[in-house]
């Protein structure tokens, strides 16, 4: 008898981990971004350490885009849907790097985060502006409306 427990415990988990990957495998991906940069710099196809908030219908991802072997990435991108994940519209934010803005002091952006301010309907994307010697100067704010 005491052979049968580890055997049933042993079918049991093997039951869920094949019923999961069933699940797994019906579930559409959908691409939301894509890295538009091309500097020497950074690697290039990387959309990483992602942040995501939704209010009602709408959903903000936020991420660093370009990522930097030693830390922060060429932008900080965006991903928005506005019909629960039915369509995304997607870019970078303005004036945040000189890969977007040649005025710009920042080489480098890191840790993004998404919010939403419900008292004044507005969507606020912050990060942390890197110098090129990466220090970060102070924290940065952009909202988004």
């Amino acid at each position: 008898m005491k052979k049968l427990v580890p055997a049933g415990a042993l079918a049991a988990g093997l039951v869920v981990a094949l019923s999961w990957t069933v699940v797994a495998a019906q579930a559409a991906l959908t691409q939301i971004s894509s890295d538009p940069f091309t500097n020497s710099t950074s690697f290039h196809r990387t959309q990483v350490e992602p942040d995501t908030f939704s209010f009602g219908s709408t959903i903000v991802s936020t991420f660093q885009v370009g990522r930097f072997h030693s830390g922060g990435a060429s932008d900080i991108g965006f991903s928005t849907s506005t019909n629960n994940g039915a369509h995304f519209t997607h870019g970078v934010l303005p004036g945040l790097t000189f890969q977007i803005d040649p005025t710009s002091p920042y080489e480098r952006v890191s840790d993004p985060s998404v919010a939403f301010d419900a008292k004044h309907n507005v969507w606020l994307i912050s990060s942390i502006p890197l110098l090129p010697s990466r220090v970060a100067t102070s924290a940065r704010a952009t909202s988004s409306r």
